[in-house]
Formats: C-alpha cells, structure tokens, sequence
C-alpha cells in the first residue's frame, strides 16, 4: 500500500495534483455559499455578465493560490515554483496580450477577406465604451489567471514531476477541453481547438518558465474575441455579449466561422493557432539546444532552477 501512496519524493505526483483540485474545489463551493447566500450576491441565470466572471475568478484564483501555498509547505517550494516568478513578470505579460489580440485579429481579418464577416462600426461610444471596455477586461484577465494557473501551473509542474511534461501537459489539455462540453450546443471542433490551445499554453510555460505569457495570451484573446470582434458563444445562448465594442457579424458555414460557438471554432482559427505554434517556437527557442550548439555552459540554459528542471528543459 505505500508504493500507491509514496514514491522517491514524497507523496506521488497524482495524489498531491488530486489534493490540489479537491481542496480548491471545496474552498470556491464554500465561498461561493457565503457570497451568494450571507452576502446575498445573485448570479445572472440568463447571461454572461463581467461581475459573474469577476467573482468567479477572483473566488477560483485565491482558492487555487491558497491551497498550493499550503501545498508548497510541504513540498518545500513557492508560488514562484508553480509558474507565476515575480521577475518576468510585466514584458511577458503585456507580450502575451499582444500575441493574444494579434492572432484573433488576424483570425478576424481571414474572414473579411473572404466574406465570411463583415464590419459595422462601433457599438459603443464615449462613457459606456471605456467603461464596458474596463470592467470586460478585467473580468477577462480573472479567467486569464484562475484558468491558467489551475490547468497550467501548479498542476502541471505537479504532473510533470510524475509522468513527464508532455504526458502532463496533454492530460491537463483534454481536461480543459473537457472542462467546456458543459456549455450547451458545443461542436467537436470547439472543443478540438480549446484543447489544442491549452497544449500551446503548456508550451508557453516549458520555452519562458513561466505562466505570464499564457496569462496575457488567453485573457487577451478571449476579451477579443468576445468584446471586441462580439462573437457568439454557446455559454452566452450563442449570442455576443453585452457591452461588446465593435459590430462584427459572422456568416457562412459554422466549420467556416465558428457558427453560435464564435471563431474560436472555426478551421480558420486552428489554422492561425498552428501558424503561431511555430512562430513561437523561433521567437522562443529551446534553450538549452540553442547553448549546446554555442557550446555554452549549463548555467545559461533554461533548465536553471527548479521550473526548468520540472518542465523537463
């Protein structure tokens, strides 16, 4: 019985990621009861609303945070270790948002070009616009974090420890992906390209060390796609949602556009994904690789301090 339980670190990787998820879980249900009943705070039952996605994710963040704070007591490491250092913080945060707005601007613009959407302007203006613009942003940027440091730190450098990045990696994607069949009327392809996306996170985390650039990149492609271009989405009865800043429709076939799910289903999105896979993979080489054909010591590499050797660089 102890070989299922302990290994040669400790605790086996699979039980800690299992603690991780339970007691984050149990932490956001019990907060959630006492912000939705002694507090009296009432979700919106018939759509998507930035104060719901505030909650939500400033509840699933703290909780995540705090238990692998505990958990990093006993594991003897820091919060750092998990993905979010200090240092690196700013440039690639803010190059994760550009990657993120570029490539769905660039997924938007594939579709004017053929006909598929088409530009109406703004649909906001003056007060509303800057401040539907601020309180969707930092609604997105809570999703940004919660999501990214659940599927993409602690759990992650946790299963990599134990099974190898890559296993890891590709478990904790079908799970994110697995995460969304939950909204109504989701397509294959949707669910597809969520997953290949988390596995280009995951990526992110392996080349910079660090969740930053995955934090800026997903809150930022989202709060594109869904604010500024006003896609649909199934979670939001396939309709954009309130406050977007731009009129942009979406016609032709749904494998085309992304239909009710918005462009993030589309083949026209996957495409762009894949293109910027490997553009990351120039602008972020394998550093150690990169040192051995220099002939540099190890000292320069990636694989320096603890993320890089739980990453497997």
């Amino acid at each position: 019985m102890r070989k299922i339980f302990i290994g040669r670190n400790g605790l086996r990787a699979g039980w800690r990621f299992a603690i991780f998820i339970a007691a984050t879980w149990v932490l956001v249900q019990g907060a959630g009861w006492v912000i939705t009943h002694p507090l009296g705070y009432k979700y919106d039952e018939t759509s998507w609303v930035p104060t719901d996605f505030i909650v939500d994710g400033a509840l699933t963040f703290g909780a995540a945070m705090f238990v692998a704070w505990i958990m990093g007591r006993f594991e003897r490491r820091s919060l750092a270790d998990y993905g979010l250092p200090t240092s690196g913080f700013g440039v690639l945060f803010l190059e994760g948002m550009l990657w993120g707005l570029a490539t769905s601007a660039v997924v938007i613009a594939i579709l004017l070009a053929v006909g598929a959407a088409s530009l109406h302007g703004f649909a906001l203006s003056g007060a509303a616009f800057a401040r539907w613009a601020a309180v969707w942003f930092v609604a997105f940027l809570f999703v940004g974090f919660s999501e990214e440091f659940i599927y993409r730190g602690y759990s992650l450098v946790t299963l990599a420890s134990g099974m190898g990045f890559w296993p890891a990696a590709a478990l904790l994607s079908a799970l994110f992906g697995v995460s969304h069949m939950f909204k109504p009327q989701e397509s294959f392809l949707d669910i597809f390209n969520i997953i290949v996306f988390g596995l280009f996170w995951c990526l992110t985390f392996k080349r910079t060390g660090s969740l930053w650039f995955a934090i800026g990149f997903h809150a930022m492609s989202d709060y594109a796609d869904m604010v500024i271009f006003a896609e649909p989405n199934t979670g939001n009865n396939g309709q954009p949602l309130a406050g977007h800043l731009l009129n942009v429709d979406l016609h032709g076939p749904a494998w085309l556009t992304g239909g009710i799910c918005g462009t993030e289903a589309s083949v026209v999105a996957l495409g762009v994904l894949i293109a910027t896979w490997f553009v990351f993979l120039r602008r972020f080489p394998d550093q150690m690789r990169a040192n051995a054909k220099r002939r540099l010591p190890p000292a320069y590499g990636s694989d320096t301090g603890f993320v890089g050797r739980q990453l497997g660089e």
